[in-house]
């Protein structure tokens, strides 16, 4: 078996911490006895998800060794790897070679195994769908060391409970991916100043038909009538005909400086927090700027800086992703939701909206209408504010992005999954009856308990 240590773990949040058992597995026979012999343990990628689910105290099994690639078809655009491998080491075989992932998060730093198990999502679920949309195939070890091959067409019940199912099912050992062709390493992006969260939904509603990729940066401390205003963005990958980078020219980057683990928190304050959103606010104009773009810019800013979650200092934050369902008073529930935050103080540094469209799969966050992601400092006042806003977005017919929550309860997480929690939890326990793979997260959500 692989080595074991004890070792302080947790979310990129950094809360909650735990004291787990880790292993590190070189090799499928080294899962295979893990998963043979242990009860109670939790596959873990690069710990990119927030709150507690790469979390077990009695077993957490570190995948960063298990990253070689298997197959690469260059002329199809199918690739097999292992499941710790990383979306940046992806980028960087497939993208000289004129290809590119289908779905891309915002962070180029997690492995292909938390990715599916997330099932994670980017600036174009609108257009091209969640991560595990574009996944071939999957192996997966169960309890008990048995390895299968799962998909769409085969035990494609397994497949879907996996998708999304924060590594409930089993260990992800390899994934097989498609992905799409590309002819340059840019973007043509088109960047515009709004000015209320009205006319940012105007600009998604404009570019959703012309653009593959959208996102909005919201300043949270805006109110009134510029409440919800913010920074627009939308993209297409663009041709050498129109001044895009050769794929030859793309490789893979290091953030450009590390963000120490001493920062103390109250450096990141309200009054910071307003600064920097005033200046990222001016610093566009209402008219449409547009240019070309690298993908790193575009779709990873926040991994120019290494550790970037050690800005909210020893303490911790919360990541906070919520869905509206789109209706016609989306605005105005979106309105009420920022406002409510304001009325108490309680501020985000980074705010970020998106525009999906139904996900497939039993636990997909995805479904048609816009989500909000929000940075909360972990403090009293937030521990007492989000359990209240997990309640009215439930009430609102929405629902929370589980990689980013560490505080909802299993009330509520049977209301927002509604019949598909029902579905999924039955999957689980015919696959899992032993409650061999657990985490905290399971645990607090009532799917599974360690025994």
């Amino acid at each position: 078996m692989s080595k074991t240590k004890q070792e302080i773990l947790s979310g990129w949040g950094r809360v909650p911490v735990a004291d787990c058992q880790s292993y590190r597995p070189e090799r499928s026979r080294d899962i295979k006895e893990i998963a043979a012999t242990q009860h109670g343990v939790i596959a873990r990628g690069l710990g990119r998800s927030y709150g507690d689910a790469s979390l077990q105290p009695h077993g957490t099994i570190l995948m960063e060794r298990m990253n070689h690639y298997l197959s690469f078809d260059k002329e199809q655009g199918i690739i097999c790897a292992q499941a710790g491998v990383t979306l940046s080491e992806l980028m960087a075989l497939v993208i000289p070679e004129g290809w590119f992932p289908r779905a891309i998060p915002g962070s180029r730093y997690i492995s292909l195994g938390g990715a599916f198990a997330c099932n994670v999502h980017g600036k174009n679920q609108y257009y091209g769908g969640d991560f595990a949309e574009h996944v071939l195939a999957i192996r997966l070890m169960l309890a008990g060391g048995e390895s299968v091959e799962c998909s769409r067409e085969v035990r494609s019940e397994l497949f879907w409970a996996t998708a999304g199912g924060m590594g409930m099912t089993g260990v992800i050992e390899t994934v097989t991916l498609q992905l799409k062709r590309i002819t340059t390493a840019s973007l043509s992006a088109t960047t515009c100043r709004v000015e209320s969260l009205d006319d940012m939904i105007a600009a998604f509603e404009h570019y959703r038909e012309h653009c593959e990729y959208m996102v909005g940066w919201i300043d949270h401390m805006a109110d009134g009538k510029t409440l919800g205003r913010g920074v627009f963005e939308a993209a297409n990958h663009t041709t050498r005909e129109e001044g895009g980078t050769p794929l030859s020219h793309f490789k893979e980057t290091k953030p450009k400086f590390n963000v120490p683990s001493f920062i103390p928190s109250f450096v990141l304050n309200r009054y910071s927090m307003a600064l920097y959103n005033r200046w990222r606010f001016k610093k566009y104009s209402t008219w449409r700027q547009m240019e070309t773009i690298d993908f790193n810019t575009f779709f990873h800013p926040l991994d120019s800086m290494g550790n970037w979650n050690h800005l909210y200092g020893k303490r911790g934050f919360f990541q906070y992703q919520c869905l509206f369902p789109e209706t016609p008073d989306v605005v105005a529930r979106m309105k009420t939701f920022l406002g409510a935050l304001q009325r108490e103080k309680v501020f985000s540094f980074l705010a970020v909206i998106k525009y999906h469209r139904d996900g497939e799969g039993l636990l997909t966050f995805s479904k048609r209408g816009y989500s909000i992601a929000l940075d909360f400092a972990n403090t009293a006042k937030v521990r007492n504010v989000l359990p209240q806003l997990d309640r009215w977005v439930s009430e609102q017919g929405g629902r929370i992005y589980l990689a980013k929550d560490a505080m909802l309860t299993p009330e509520l997480f049977a209301t927002m999954y509604g019949p598909n929690a029902v579905a999924w939890k039955e999957q689980i326990e015919k696959i899992d009856p032993q409650h061999s793979f657990t985490s905290l997260m399971s645990e607090r959500l009532g799917w599974k308990k360690t025994t």
